[in-house]
């Protein structure tokens, strides 16, 4: 059987560590085996699960850096580079074939774009574990949708994502994360533009402009030469991206069941994995419910997604508040103490 997987790239920040135990959570949930694959030297503790191959294992950002006399990112550069030139991935991953079958790898890459914007090794790596198991990746681009609330930032993360889709040449998907979130923001565009990511010109004015003040005795102050200039180069990248017109991006928010399974649809049907079927309703209703009870969302009968929100005997109920996300960027961080946890309990970010 072939190796079937997903590599998650994107800046820091986006989730990628807590899109990738979500991910890893679910797939055991609906009992498909997986593999967290560490790919970042640079790497902290243990992250939010646990690694089946970590790569500092065999080389690693600190002694890099000592030993070379490097910087951090020359550093990560040379361990990559080291890495492909090495067979010790393939060697790795051949180790977790059971029945002549592979689980469902998840590689977890470092946060500095330039290793996919302006340099091979990281493509390399992939390229040679495809070539030597036939395997079939998809590549998901996770974008924070707190861009969305900067102008800007957001143009320079539809280029970005762009840029990943051409240089890795893998299937891919773009994933707008912590949608939890997106209330909080105040944002220039309805939320389904950033969404779509379509006639990007029409958020070219926005760039370098502070928002209008509701205040009618406010003078709408002129823009600086600055501004213009901004202007300018964010209408021209728009332009590129729109003639390209391959981004686009799918929400993803990992308090949701639902929304965990519509991504992990897209995985299988963009690398054709043969599990890549609708997810039952009792899954989905588990990943949700687990969640929320893990993080003191919600106590009780079981909880639909699909707004219908009734008590287990039909008694009306009053609508699920999104739940409270509480994230950490610290790796190795213990969860919350949300009380004691029974038989069948869930984490997201407990130990495997």
């Amino acid at each position: 059987m072939p190796l079937y997987g997903a590599v998650v790239v994107g800046p820091p920040g986006a989730g990628k560590s807590t899109f990738c135990a979500g991910l890893c959570r679910y797939l055991s949930l609906a009992e498909r085996p997986c593999a967290l694959i560490n790919l970042d030297p640079a790497c902290e503790g243990e992250g939010l699960t646990k690694f089946a191959i970590d790569v500092r294992d065999f080389v690693s950002v600190d002694a890099v850096m000592q030993d070379q006399k490097l910087g951090p990112n020359g550093a990560l550069r040379y361990c990559l580079e080291q890495l492909w030139k090495s067979n010790w991935l393939k060697d790795q991953i051949q180790r977790l074939e059971e029945d002549d079958c592979f689980p469902y790898v998840v590689f977890d890459c470092p946060g500095q774009t330039e290793l996919y914007v302006h340099d091979f090794s990281l493509r390399g790596i992939l390229d040679d574990v495809r070539r030597e198991f036939d395997a079939r990746f998809t590549a998901a681009h996770l974008v924070d949708v707190a861009q969305c609330a900067v102008p800007t930032s957001y143009v320079a993360a539809c280029l970005l994502s762009l840029t990943a889709m051409l240089r890795l040449e893998l299937p891919h998907i773009n994933i707008l994360t912590k949608m939890d979130m997106a209330n909080r923001y105040d944002l220039a565009m309805p939320l389904e533009f950033f969404r779509e990511a379509q006639e990007l010109h029409r958020i070219a004015p926005f760039c370098g402009v502070q928002p209008c003040s509701l205040d009618e005795d406010d003078v709408e102050e002129e823009p600086s030469a600055y501004a213009k200039q901004l202007q300018k180069l964010s209408g021209k990248i728009c332009e590129l991206v729109d003639d390209f017109s391959l981004v686009c991006y799918e929400p993803l928010d990992v308090s949701d069941g639902e929304s965990v399974a519509k991504v992990v649809r897209l995985l299988d049907k963009c690398n054709g994995h043969p599990c890549g079927v609708h997810a039952p309703q009792s899954l989905i209703d588990d990943a949700t419910e687990l969640f929320l009870l893990h993080r003191g969302g919600t106590d009780g009968p079981s909880i639909n997604v699909d707004g219908d929100n009734r008590g287990a005997a039909g008694r009306d109920r009053e609508p699920r508040r999104a739940p409270r996300t509480v994230r950490t960027h610290a790796p190795g961080a213990p969860p919350p103490d949300v009380g004691s946890r029974g038989p069948g309990s869930f984490s997201w970010y407990a130990s495997s």
